[in-house]
């Protein structure tokens, strides 16, 4: 799960660039409810994978159910890798390194039309379910390896063979290719798959959205998901074989994030001595900038005095995507150091600006911290939105520790490597609680 953090994170932090740069000259093709734009490949390539967008999002409306925007948004051009994303709504972007990646799978080794209906699968989901936090990878990815799957088989029904330009069988790589896995697999996203696929089994195609619905509407506690989720799930059809599902699911579904022991305690402004300080582990200087999906960036403190209280948390970066800032919010986590919840302090995607990347404070409600703390960020980036954080310079800590991780609450987080994430915790004192100025 970690290397596919990871590995989103390289890939959201590509297409994103590609994106904001908005570089090359592209030609646009249109069909009823698909719009490509595409430079560095042929429009055979072109049309096809517009064919396969359209077959896919008519099968999850028609099979499914689902609410699938009017008009995809498919991007393809050229780059440095070939990497795909979407962003969880209506867009698709797609980057090869030249023409021969859309080769058919045998020679070019990349699946084309399954990577489509998997995106197109990913957007079914999460238009429905906007807050998914609580997903493990083996959910989250889990579903559109399932769904997908049929989405191929749905396209290669509509299209036939002739469809892709480099002839080939593409039924194989549907739900003949899913269940060989199924055979066979022990990854944690092919178990998520059969999971899924054992629901649908149950409640049918057209009720697995009001699944969805169920989960996107209830009111989830980060802490313990699994209670509302299961009371959601069996308000769809009270069904002792969906119980049984989901006495199994939740294992493997379900991230918890659960709270610390130590009390998140808001003190006062007036008890505080008003001289705020930085606690600062990189050296000002960026070295990169990343944005991660599926993933945050988190920081490691040693608060100076048992009286330290956060007071705000500064961060170097800037804005990506659409010119309008998204409306929703980005969060600020207060761990203790085995990365469980402290407090969560929301901020608007607004605070942070689409321009050069510069420092922003953000301000929080004063609580007092544990001796070692985390300071997480999270932006559930996806192509059209996000932010750049940047890092310093790597260099050896004294003691060989790393003080910065990929990760988010609930989970241990993956050590980052290349440098510090420039975020600072800006603590202030409670009055008389610094033991080197008593009173004061």
């Amino acid at each position: 799960m970690r290397r596919m953090i990871l590995m989103c994170a390289v890939l959201a932090l590509a297409a994103c660039e590609a994106y904001a740069q908005g570089e090359g000259e592209a030609s646009t093709l249109r069909s009823d409810h698909v719009v490509v734009r595409y430079s560095g490949v042929g429009e055979n390539y072109a049309k096809a994978l517009a064919r396969v967008a359209e077959d896919a999002r008519a099968a999850a409306e028609k099979d499914f159910g689902f609410d699938m925007p009017d008009t995809i948004l498919l991007e393809v051009d050229k780059g440095g890798e070939t990497r795909l994303f979407n962003d969880g709504d209506r867009a698709i972007s797609l980057t090869v390194r030249s023409e021969a990646d859309l080769r058919q799978p045998a020679k070019s080794g990349v699946f084309n039309i399954y990577g489509i209906c998997h995106e197109i699968a990913h957007m079914a989901m999460y238009r429905v379910i906007k807050d998914h936090n609580w997903m493990t990878n083996a959910a989250a990815e889990g579903w559109p390896h399932y769904m997908g799957s049929r989405l191929v088989d749905a396209v290669y029904k509509a299209e036939g063979e002739g469809l892709w330009p480099d002839r080939y069988n593409y039924l194989a790589d549907g739900t003949q290719r899913l269940k060989a896995n199924l055979a066979t697999a022990t990854d944690r996203v092919t178990k998520g798959a059969a999971l899924w696929m054992e629901l649908v089994d149950v409640v049918g195609d057209k009720s697995i959205v009001q699944v969805f619905k169920a989960w996107g509407a209830a009111t989830i506690d980060p802490a313990d998901p699994g209670a509302a989720l299961r009371k959601a799930l069996l308000s769809v059809k009270n069904d002792p074989k969906l119980s049984d599902w989901w006495n199994k699911a939740e294992v493997l579904f379900v991230q918890a994030r659960p709270k610390s022991d130590f009390a998140a305690t808001v003190v006062d402004r007036k008890d505080l001595t008003g001289k705020s300080k930085e606690l600062a582990l990189d050296d000002g200087v960026s070295a990169g900038k990343s944005s991660i999906a599926g993933g945050g960036h988190a920081v490691c403190f040693r608060a100076p005095s048992a009286s330290s209280v956060l007071v705000g948390v500064k961060i170097y970066g800037s804005r990506y995507g659409y010119p309008a800032p998204p409306k929703e919010d980005f969060h600020v986590w207060l761990c203790d150091e085995s990365f469980k919840t402290v407090a969560d302090f929301a901020f608007p995607y607004s605070s942070v600006d689409r321009s050069e990347p510069k420092w922003v404070t953000l301000s929080v409600p004063p609580t007092k911290v544990p001796e070692k703390f985390i300071v997480c960020v999270g932006f559930n980036p996806t192509q059209t939105k996000g932010v750049f954080l940047h890092y310093d310079k790597a260099a050896a800590s004294k003691d060989g520790k790393v003080s910065s991780f990929i990760g988010l609450p609930g989970a241990a987080g993956e050590p980052f490597t290349k440098g510090d994430w420039m975020i600072r915790a800006v603590l202030d004192t409670i009055k008389g609680g610094d033991p080197l100025r008593p009173g004061q």
